[in-house]
């Protein structure tokens, strides 16, 4: 994600330990880095309760001794799911401390989840994951993190407003031979930008793709540097909001997949897998999580009071922008579109990026999400 965390108390630096080989990613960073210490938790109540950490601390006997676990993350509206199921307390109900440990990017990811500086991760669906895999070193793709969808449309290919305004992009054709952005090659957002103009009849190869951060994009739809880019909120409001770019249905990516984007994945290391007790009570907190995260943003029970938790616990810091933005899809049973997935492994082998043999079998364990819901009931 292009936004930095805030300032934290202190920061771990991690060397790299574990490289990832074949990895060759325009975007994907020699090293990562995690810092320590995220966001307090806040005090406020959320859908109707008046919950607190303290309060939480409160409901677990002093003798207990939580078990730590560490969640690497950018934080983004994506990874909700955790931040409100720590903020809430849902983790301690479970006898967990998760720390959340801010990241610059899903590829950030893979090192430290392979070495065990964290125990589970928000990421995306990459290369770097699939060569991880296939090296052995157990990571397991376990829930849903983040979809694009109906109603939750927070990646889109937008289009320069002059262009939409003008009938010179009218459809997904008329982008044939114009420059698009996407934050990086040979990853996600290049496969989501391919799937979206091939409902067009267009191939990515026919039009000039260009990569840049998702500010870069704002400035380059401004001075007419680009035509069109893969955004993700909250960027999209934003280019809506100073009329540089426009919305519209043709680009939305959760179409292009046949519904559902799979834009954001909940990982366990292999280690933390290997732990089903633990690995199980985080997931269980997680859905509840995900959960409260739904009746805010799907039924609007709490919404104000989901909107303040989030300001105070994600990289999306003005409450006003919650109002303008499409969120971000959470499955409140932590379901994952395999169909998405597939998609994705697929554009990743037809164009040559990966060769390896990694499937979805060996990627995806649903278990822990499963038996989550079989404890809790389905989501009402």
């Amino acid at each position: 994600m292009p936004w930095s965390p805030r300032p934290l108390r202190s920061v771990l630096a991690l060397a790299v330990v574990l490289a990832v080989a074949t990895l060759s990613s325009s975007s994907a960073p020699a090293a990562s880095a995690v810092a320590a210490d995220g966001p307090n938790a806040p005090s406020a109540a959320v859908v109707g309760a008046t919950v607190s950490t303290a309060g939480a601390a409160a409901a677990t006997s002093p003798e207990t001794q939580l078990t730590h676990v560490r969640f690497g993350s950018p934080q983004s509206i994506s990874d909700s799911g955790v931040l409100v199921a720590r903020a809430l307390g849902y983790f301690q109900e479970q006898g967990l401390d998760v720390e959340t440990l801010p990241i610059q990017s899903g590829s950030d990811l893979i090192v430290p989840l392979a070495s065990g500086e964290v125990e589970t991760g928000g990421g995306t669906f990459s290369i770097a994951l699939l060569n991880a895999i296939e090296r052995g070193v157990g990571l397991r793709i376990v829930a849903d993190k983040g979809n694009s969808r109906q109603g939750f449309q927070f990646s889109q290919l937008l289009v320069r407003k002059d262009l939409r305004d003008s009938g010179e992009v009218s459809q997904i054709a008329d982008l044939r031979g114009r420059k698009l952005a996407v934050s990086a090659t040979r990853a996600g957002s290049e496969a989501v930008l391919a799937h979206v103009l091939a409902r067009g009849g267009l191939g990515i190869d026919e039009t000039d793709v260009t990569v840049m951060g998702y500010p870069d994009m704002l400035l380059a739809f401004g001075n007419r540097a680009i035509d069109g880019a893969i955004v993700i909120e909250p960027s999209i409001a934003i280019a809506l909001d100073r009329g540089l770019a426009s919305s519209w249905e043709q680009g939305y990516s959760g179409e292009a997949y046949g519904g559902v984007y799979q834009a954001g994945i909940l990982l366990y290391s292999g280690r933390f897998a290997a732990q089903p007790d633990l690995a199980q009570r985080f997931m269980v907190a997680y859905i509840k999580g995900a959960r409260a995260y739904n009746d805010a943003f799907g039924k609007g029970q709490g919404r104000p009071d989901m909107i303040r938790l989030l300001t105070e616990q994600t990289t999306v810091k003005d409450p006003a922008l919650y109002e303008r933005m499409q969120m971000a899809g959470i499955d409140p049973d932590g379901r994952l579109n395999r169909a998405s997935l597939q998609m994705e492994l697929d554009y990743f082998r037809n164009r040559g990026y990966y060769s390896g043999g990694v499937d979805l079998n060996a990627a995806i364990d649903t278990s822990f999400a499963e038996r989550a819901v079989q404890q809790l009931g389905p989501y009402q």
